[in-house]
């Protein structure tokens, strides 16, 4: 049996109940990949939910109080559209395999890597902003929306590159004294963030991920010292874990 249900409209996954995670399609957004994968690896059933011609303009406002993907929904709570908030969701359906490390100074560490992977000013928040100048000044009016989204100002990009290699530096150094694993000798959802997010920093072979021509046309010019960043084996790890723990190819 399936985990994964649908894909349904919002109009119908508002009347069901269970898990439902709400995803754009056809879009390798990280977050939304990462939540899928934390349900792939928990194996917790759900149905999968996109925005579809048939749903009404402001059905995504309406029912989750805010307008981006992912949403987790379960049952009548509340929904949840926040990295941690998703994550902890899950831990709760799905309490092993843990994810979360459960002692606390190991989880304040955690938290503080996924925070540099996932939140405000991290990686994927950054390398948004690098897509969104590169896309503009290649006169993309795509790009403007999701430059505003993310603060796009000059400052911030030019600030962009040392930010991205300093997170990945960080997250080599983490690989480094663990080996195996981010964070020992376990699979933890930093392992899956990494893996997910690191498409927008180098993506998976075009037969493993099929990248919308959008993100093709606007990526940043390469970068040599993020090339000698990733050859120490951030990238050798990224692929172990899509590899070893996720799907592939990648279904968006």
């Amino acid at each position: 049996m399936s985990l994964v249900n649908g894909p349904v409209s919002i109009t119908e996954a508002r009347g069901l109940g269970g898990l439902r995670l709400l995803v754009i399609p056809g879009v390798p957004s990280p977050w939304g990949e990462a939540a899928k994968a934390i349900l792939h690896v928990k194996r917790i059933p759900h149905t999968r939910v996109n925005r579809m011609p048939s749903d009404p303009p402001g059905a995504l406002e309406e029912w989750t109080k805010q307008d981006s993907f992912p949403v987790a929904v379960f049952e009548r709570e509340r929904p949840r559209s926040g990295w941690a908030e998703i994550l902890w969701l899950a831990e709760r359906l799905a309490p092993e395999p843990a994810l979360v490390p459960r002692d606390a100074e190991q989880r304040a560490r955690f938290f503080g890597l996924c925070h540099e992977i996932c939140g405000e000013q991290g990686l994927g928040w950054t390398r948004r902003i690098q897509f969104a100048d590169a896309g503009l000044a290649r006169g993309d009016a795509v790009w403007k929306w999701i430059g505003e989204k993310y603060g796009h100002r000059a400052e911030a990009a030019a600030a962009a590159p040392g930010r991205v290699r300093g997170i990945l530096r960080a997250l080599d150094a983490q690989l480094q004294r663990h080996g195996k694993y981010l964070m020992g000798d376990a699979l933890s959802a930093l392992d899956l963030y990494f893996a997910t997010f690191m498409n927008l920093v180098s993506p998976l072979p075009p037969e493993l991920l099929r990248m919308p021509k959008l993100f093709e046309a606007a990526a940043p010019e390469p970068d040599p010292e993020l090339a000698r960043i990733l050859a120490g084996g951030l990238l050798a790890h990224r692929d172990r874990i899509y590899r070893e723990h996720l799907e592939l190819p990648v279904k968006l």
